[in-house]
Formats: C-alpha cells, sequence, structure tokens
C-alpha cells in the first residue's frame, strides 16, 4: 500500500497533477473523493485536536464530544445529538505523517499542503511546520476568594505497586510521579484538595502531603483519614491547608454494589478556621463507560443515586446542617448524559454550564469535561470563579511520569530524582501529571 501511495505521489508531481487550494467547509465527500491522489493546499488555519502514533487528527476548531452539546442516545430525543456527530465528522481530517513527539493539542498549521488518499484524509512524507501550543505556568484570576479549591483526577496514584499498578509504574517513575502531583499541586495555590484515583487507605494521601510539606518548606498540608487498611484498588480523597480550614462532622461513604466502588463517594464537612463559615464537599468517581453503553449507564445512575442517597441521610441524621454543598469529582459523564441530568433535576446548579469551551479531557480528537462542579443554590452564589488548568489534557505523552525519555542514559539510581530527569522532563515537571485537567474554584463566604 505504501509503494502503491509513493508511486501516486510521484506520479502526481511528475504530471503536476495540483488541486489548488481547499477549504475544509466547501467539501463533502464526493468532493474529497474527486480530489483523490492529487496535492493540495488547506487554507483554514488547523488546530491538533488528537495526535496518534502515525497520524494526526486536525480541525478548525477545537471539536466537543457530542454528548457535551446534546442530549444522547438514551436520553431521548437523539436528534440534535446526530447533528454534532455530523458536524464533527464535517470539520475534521487525518493527516498521516511525521509526528512530532512534542507537538500538543491546540498547536496550529497554516496552508498545508499534502495529498489527498480518501475522504478527509491526508499524506505528506514531511513533518509539517506546526506552530506549538504552550500552557501557561500563570493562575487564572478567581476573583480574591477566601477560599481556593482545587478537583482533581491525579492518575492511579499508588504507592503500593505490587497489584493493580505493577503493569503501570516502576518504582523510578513513582518516584516522579510522586515529584510531578506534588509540585503541581503546590503550584495550583489551593486551600483544599478533592483528589480523585488515590490508592485505598493512608498511604497515598500521606505520601502525597508530605512531599507537598517539603517543597512548600514547612507543616502546610494534612490529610483526611479515611480507610485505615490500604487497599488494591482506587478510592478519592482529602488534602487540605490545616491553617486554613479543618474538616468536621463525620466522614460519610455512599455505598453502592459491588463494593470495590465505595470508597469512590466521600462526603465531608469542612470549616474555614478565618470565618468560622462551614460548607459540606460530596466528592465523587463514578464508574467509566466501558464495555456494553446500557449496562455502564445503569450502573452509573446506581452510583448518582447512592451518591443523593448519602447527601439526604447525612443531612436527615444531622451529622450536617448547612446548605452550602459542592458536588466534585471525575463523574466519567460529559454534560448531557443522563447520570449528570439527574444531578441537576436534583436542584444542584451545574457550574460549567455557562462556559461551552470547558474542557477537562480528551479522547480520539474530541474534548470535554469530565471533571465537574455541582453547588447548591447557596453555595453557587458564594463561588467567585471556576477554571478548568489546562497542564495535563493538551501536553504531549512523553511528558509524563510514565515516559522512558524523562531520564537521562546515565541514569544512577543512587541519586536523587531531580537529578536522574532530563532538562525536557524539569521544564515539563507541572505538566501532563495525570490525564485529566485539575480544576480551581474560588469560593467567597457571604
Amino acid at each position: 500500500m505504501r509503494y502503491r501511495l509513493a508511486l501516486l505521489f510521484a506520479l502526481t508531481a511528475v504530471l503536476g497533477l495540483a488541486g489548488g487550494c481547499v477549504s475544509l467547509s466547501d467539501l463533502d465527500a464526493e468532493g474529497w473523493n474527486s480530489y483523490i491522489g492529487q496535492r493540495i493546499t488547506v487554507t483554514d488555519r488547523l488546530i491538533v485536536c488528537g495526535t496518534f502514533r502515525d497520524s494526526i487528527h486536525l480541525a478548525a476548531e477545537r471539536l466537543y464530544v457530542p454528548e457535551e452539546r446534546a442530549l444522547g442516545l438514551a436520553d431521548g430525543d437523539s436528534t440534535a445529538y446526530w447533528q454534532h456527530v455530523a458536524y464533527n465528522n464535517s470539520r475534521r481530517i487525518t493527516l498521516v505523517c511525521k509526528v512530532p513527539f512534542w507537538l500538543n493539542l491546540g498547536a496550529t498549521l497554516n496552508n498545508l499542503q499534502a495529498y489527498v488518499t480518501g475522504n478527509r484524509k491526508l499524506q505528506t512524507g514531511q513533518q509539517p511546520r506546526f506552530r506549538n501550543y504552550k500552557p501557561s505556568k500563570r493562575l487564572p484570576d478567581l476573583g480574591k476568594p477566601d477560599l481556593t479549591i482545587c478537583c482533581a483526577n491525579i492518575q492511579n496514584y499508588f504507592v503500593h505497586l505490587g497489584g493493580y499498578a505493577s503493569k503501570r509504574t516502576t518504582p523510578q517513575q513513582h518516584e516522579l510521579q510522586r515529584l510531578k502531583v506534588s509540585s503541581a499541586l503546590v503550584r495550583l495555590n489551593a486551600d483544599l484538595y478533592a483528589l480523585c484515583e488515590l490508592e485505598k487507605g493512608p498511604s497515598a494521601p500521606a505520601e502525597l502531603a508530605a512531599a507537598m510539606n517539603e517543597l512548600a518548606g514547612k507543616t502546610r498540608y494534612d490529610y483526611l483519614r479515611t480507610s485505615p487498611m490500604d487497599g488494591d484498588t482506587i478510592s478519592v480523597g482529602f488534602i487540605y491547608r490545616s491553617d486554613k480550614i479543618k474538616p468536621y462532622g463525620t466522614l460519610r461513604f455512599a455505598y453502592t454494589p459491588p463494593d470495590i466502588y465505595a470508597y469512590r463517594f466521600m462526603l465531608q464537612g469542612f470549616e474555614d478556621l478565618n470565618s468560622g463559615e462551614r460548607f459540606v464537599v460530596s466528592l465523587n468517581h463514578p464508574r467509566s463507560k466501558r464495555g456494553d453503553a446500557e449496562t455502564a449507564n445503569a450502573l452509573r445512575m446506581e452510583n448518582i443515586a447512592a451518591i443523593m442517597w448519602t447527601i439526604h441521610k447525612a443531612y436527615a441524621d444531622s451529622t450536617y446542617s448547612d446548605p452550602d454543598i459542592l458536588m466534585l469529582g471525575d463523574y466519567n459523564a460529559y454534560r448531557f448524559e443522563e447520570p449528570l441530568q439527574t444531578i441537576v433535576s436534583m436542584g444542584f446548579r451545574d457550574m460549567l454550564a455557562q462556559d461551552s469551551l470547558a474542557y477537562s479531557y480528551s479522547y480520539k480528537g474530541e474534548c470535554g469535561s469530565l471533571d465537574r462542579v455541582y453547588a447548591t443554590p447557596s453555595m453557587a452564589q458564594q463561588i467567585t470563579a471556576i477554571h478548568h488548568i489546562h497542564w495535563n489534557t493538551d501536553v504531549y505523552y512523553s511528558a509524563g511520569f510514565q515516559s522512558k525519555y524523562n531520564f537521562s542514559s546515565s541514569t544512577d539510581s543512587s541519586k536523587s530524582i531531580r537529578k536522574q530527569l532530563t532538562r525536557s522532563a524539569k521544564k515539563n515537571l507541572l505538566f501532563r501529571y495525570s490525564d485529566h485537567d485539575p480544576v480551581l474554584i474560588g469560593v467567597r463566604f457571604q
């Protein structure tokens, strides 16, 4: 196949078969087919939406998953859903080329010249000249909040490597993961960290809090004690600044079958030490959509029902009474999917609903917000700003802690982890510590 394409391109060059200038919005499938074998210039300013081993997804704009824009197949009238699917398909092209390892999502490309090989498919033997997107280390303005809350999925942070995480992480990689995660969390400068994908038990949050204190140069961070025993499964957990807030009330769990998910749903109250104001956080990580879609959705709905029941019980038995509730976490669902629409129907406000460009995750060239923020009406009035910090989703995979390119060839394991890193790894210390972006929330008490 490659030989045939090479021969075709050579004949095209010899015969001068150039297709001229083309705009993505001008061509349907039949139009693209009429250009097969010809070299064209795409006049649109293209944005990198997804990168793969030998190809790139490009579009004239960021593409969002259909469920972020419209009700899905299981949620009633799916006309708008399919319209968005068609829209994405009409805006995206696949370019087969030499993919630079450093290429970030959001990078741009002007006047792409390539050969058409099929419907919305192009190929070039050269590496295109991208203008790379570089994430900023500068934090956004949260509007002078009294308290800053960070919600972050930290991608399977396991201290014990003998089970669930053993196939993913070596001891050296875990050392780098700890450095990257703790560095990023300290830089985010929050007062409360609501974390997903921690190893169940005290070891993971204790290790992270200790690493954060070391970076801060003082004992500032503490963690919420949850399960007394470590376990070979993921959970959620809290790290907080003990000089700014303190936990109050009894930690509650939302038990949902199977019990493996029990430690992925926690309800805990916190008190601001300066003002004495209190609020309650429901931190949740429902199951993913893997497997049969209908079964997965039913299990996610069970998860949401258990979360809501736990909140109801905690207030019914007077464990908590403050009306200010935040629901945070990686919900493994997009805005218009049934589990999240159920939360809104229960009276919680979707705090990301007004930001049509919000995203915290990217998959197959489409982005969306799996990491959500919901609030009761009284809590919503006290939120000054919400921002996703794009330090992970857009950043190339090789900047992550699992990449072998982070370590110099002459690595001496007796040295500290910082001294084992390449210059590029040190430069990207805050970036790609996870596959999800964190979200920062500003709160000003009323």
